[in-house]
């Protein structure tokens, strides 16, 4: 009975993190791991071994025919012996964080799709039969060139009302308030995504204060570009100036009075250009707004990965903006971040007077990226992406990532770099590789102990 027990044991530790799978499937699972532990013929004859998962407790049970010898004699051949070991899925708490590309290139060859399909599977395997768990929580951040944090951020309180912040407006008239320009356009408001937070502030999640600008986020104002000098996509006003005006191109751009009263005849070009994706889904123990939020994910918009992980890192956080989480030192809970990304940094580069896209790091004359060479800001980004990875593992946030059917292997090392050891990054060249990662990821983020 005790060699029993071990096999038994060996069995249960070797399936009982396996969650998803129908009893059949971990019985027979769960059968090859008890034969080898229990070798046929030396130890009596086994009986099937038979699983059962009840309320989070996987049970095993398995039997053995022992012959006798002594109480043979008088007609005992054989005896049945049993055993049954219980594996308890433990009780730590988990809050996971889902940082997604939603870049235009998650368009091609049905990424998009599989991405949700792969993640909402993930979903189902962490909730299992359970809508509102006590200690599961999903956060998702869709993420491009910007995060959209929703139009009703502005409540609280964070968001840089004031013009406080060394970067508020400046890409238009010195002292202006973009709040004011919002309130001019008849037809357009804030949809709620965010420029980042100048630097060192924009690699933290250190508490917002009003107290100190740069703390705060200001609105994502993509400005109405020049009509004419250059190659210019987001035009969607008049320059305001006289057809034979000699204005420059960026005097044309900062004009503020051609807001007034205005109207945006376009549906995607506009202030809030370059940040067409949905707002991010702070941490919950809600299936259904999770599984919600990522049917929602759209492709749009260029790649910049910090962003992205810099507000996963905020939604764990147990600071404001987001304090839905745990504090770090809670040691009931395991922390995590799963970061996909299809492609490199890249800032969209123009040939025009900006030198590339409006992006939440602004334009490139700005140098909000220290420098105003595109190729140099591309690099800049991934030192930040670096940086970023290294304080969230820092906080003791388990870190996975993934690169999805991207062939630039200097990304691939960056991402393989980010994770908190190489076995949690995972290299998805194909749709069903995308669906295995995020169920080995599952798997790995399900600890079980044995209780008997």
């Amino acid at each position: 009975k005790s060699r029993l027990n071990q096999a038994l044991d060996a069995a249960g530790l070797a399936v009982g993190s396996l969650i998803g799978y129908s009893d059949a499937e971990l019985t027979a699972k769960a059968q090859a791991f008890f034969e080898a532990n229990y070798p046929a013929g030396k130890l009596g004859v086994t009986a099937d071994v038979t699983i059962q998962q009840l309320d989070g407790v996987v049970v095993i049970e398995g039997k053995a025919k022992v012959q006798t010898v002594m109480v043979g004699f008088i007609g005992y051949p054989e005896i049945d012996v049993a055993a049954t070991v219980e594996i308890t899925r433990e009780s730590k708490g988990l809050e996971v964080v889902l940082v997604l590309d939603n870049t235009g290139s998650m368009s091609s060859n049905g990424k998009l799709n599989a991405m949700k399909t792969a993640a909402t599977e993930m979903v189902e395997i962490l909730f299992g039969d359970e809508t509102n768990p006590e200690k599961l929580k999903v956060g998702l951040v869709p993420f491009a060139a910007g995060v959209n944090l929703g139009p009703d951020f502005v409540d609280t309180g964070y968001m840089d009302t004031a013009g406080i912040s060394s970067t508020h407006g400046e890409n238009f008239t010195p002292g202006t308030n973009v709040w004011d320009l919002y309130d001019d356009i008849r037809n357009k408001s804030w949809e709620g995504c965010v420029e980042t937070r100048p630097y060192p502030y924009d690699e933290t999640d250190a508490c917002p204060s009003s107290g100190n600008g740069d703390t705060l986020w200001v609105p994502w104002f993509a400005p109405d570009e020049p009509d004419k000098g250059g190659t210019y996509y987001n035009k969607y006003l008049s320059d305001g100036y006289k057809k034979r005006s000699k204005a420059s191109v960026d005097d044309r751009q900062r004009h503020t009075a051609k807001y007034n009263n205005s109207y945006v005849n376009s549906s995607y070009y506009g202030p809030s250009y370059g940040c067409n994706i949905p707002a991010v889904t702070a941490l919950t123990n809600s299936r259904s707004t999770v599984e919600d939020g990522i049917d929602d994910l759209v492709a749009d918009g260029y790649t910049h990965i910090p962003i992205g992980l810099a507000w996963g890192w905020r939604l764990l956080s147990p600071q404001a903006p987001f304090t839905q989480g745990v504090s770090y030192e809670d040691e009931e809970y395991t922390k995590a971040i799963i970061l996909l990304t299809d492609g490199q940094n890249v800032l969209g580069s123009m040939s025009n007077h900006n030198g590339k896209r409006y992006t939440a790091y602004g334009y490139l004359p700005e140098e909000r990226l220290g420098t105003n060479s595109s190729w140099q800001a591309e690099r800049e980004l991934d030192y930040k992406t670096e940086r970023l990875c290294e304080n969230v593992k820092d906080e003791g946030i388990r870190v996975y990532t993934i690169t999805f059917q991207l062939n630039d292997t200097a990304t691939q090392n960056l991402m393989r770099a980010c994770a908190t050891n190489e076995s949690l990054y995972f290299n998805s060249p194909s749709n069903e590789e995308l669906r295995l990662a995020f169920q080995a990821i599952a798997q790995d983020l399900s600890n079980l102990r044995i209780s008997k």
